[in-house]
């Protein structure tokens, strides 16, 4: 299959690397001449992109705004049949514009995409064809036909994906506000107290795994947080009801109350945790 990658970050670097190593012709683009040569160095592309005409899919993998603009670009220049996949942390956007593209172009397919895998570290000196492996991938059909879903498909599982979860870009945005977006934001937040200077010798795990995601990128997570304020905003607010509640109840010395809150929080975790892998792959789409 030829394919084409635009964007050669961590995820568009990676999945570079992981389809070559499986026989496809690999075409990228990046606005960094320095991400281009290293992507030809470590035999992650075969070349530059300089024709749509004849790829097979297209995959996106750069910020949201700039996801919108490359997608109107080179939709008038893509081959019938061809399948133009978008990468992004986020899906309303970016799918509204697919649909209006599907209805001036309909001979070309549309998919969004999210892959549910990362690194602390960004940038192509990162990417690894083992990125995906065991992951996850959401899906948003824009009218996609079940031949290119099924094309795909199957080209994500060849790198590792585990299964693929078919959502709305409504429902893709609304849990990824809370799975993702407000991790990197109380993570942040947190990391961000006056005392955090004065921890060294006093760490263990949970400090660790607090702050963990605080080491961002902080001009795409600006822009994904902005583009997914209002799903985001909802979260915080929610956050900060249940944080308030754990702040009366130690600041009353509510015994009961503090109990309550721990435990429900305790049980919660572990309902998630149980039978996780069956309910995991249950989510997937089964084809």
């Amino acid at each position: 299959m030829k394919i084409g990658i635009i964007g050669l970050g961590l995820i568009g670097g990676s999945l570079a690397k992981a389809l070559k190593l499986l026989g496809h012709t690999v075409l990228g683009r990046d606005n960094s001449k320095e991400a281009m040569l290293k992507a030809v160095m470590v035999n992650a592309i075969d070349g530059e992109i300089e024709s749509y005409c004849d790829l097979d899919v297209i995959f996106v993998s750069v910020y949201p705004t700039a996801t919108v603009s490359i997608i109107d670009e080179i939709t008038p220049k893509v081959q019938k049949g061809a399948i133009i996949c978008d990468l992004c942390g986020i899906k309303r956007p970016i799918v509204a514009e697919m649909k209006k593209l599907k209805e001036s172009y309909p001979d070309v397919e549309f998919l969004g995409l999210h892959p549910m895998a990362g690194k602390e570290n960004s940038g192509i000196k990162y990417s690894s064809p083992l990125l995906f492996e065991n992951a996850s991938l959401l899906a948003v059909r824009v009218d996609t036909s079940l031949a290119a879903m099924t094309k795909i498909k199957g080209l994500m599982l060849s790198v590792g994906f585990k299964g693929m979860v078919i959502t709305t870009a409504e429902k893709h945005d609304q849990i990824v506000a809370l799975t993702s977006q407000l991790a990197h934001v109380v993570s942040s937040a947190y990391v961000q107290d006056e005392m955090a200077p004065s921890v060294y010798g006093y760490t263990a795990g949970s400090f660790r795994d607090m702050t963990r995601v605080a080491k961002l990128n902080p001009v795409m997570w600006t822009e994904l947080f902005l583009k997914n304020r209002d799903m985001l905003v909802d979260r915080i607010d929610e956050l900060i009801k249940n944080l308030t509640d754990f702040k009366v109840a130690i600041e009353d010395a509510d015994e009961e109350k503090l109990f309550e809150k721990l435990s429900r929080g305790n049980k919660i975790k572990c309902d998630i945790e149980s039978n996780r892998l069956q309910k995991t792959k249950e989510s997937y789409d089964g084809n």
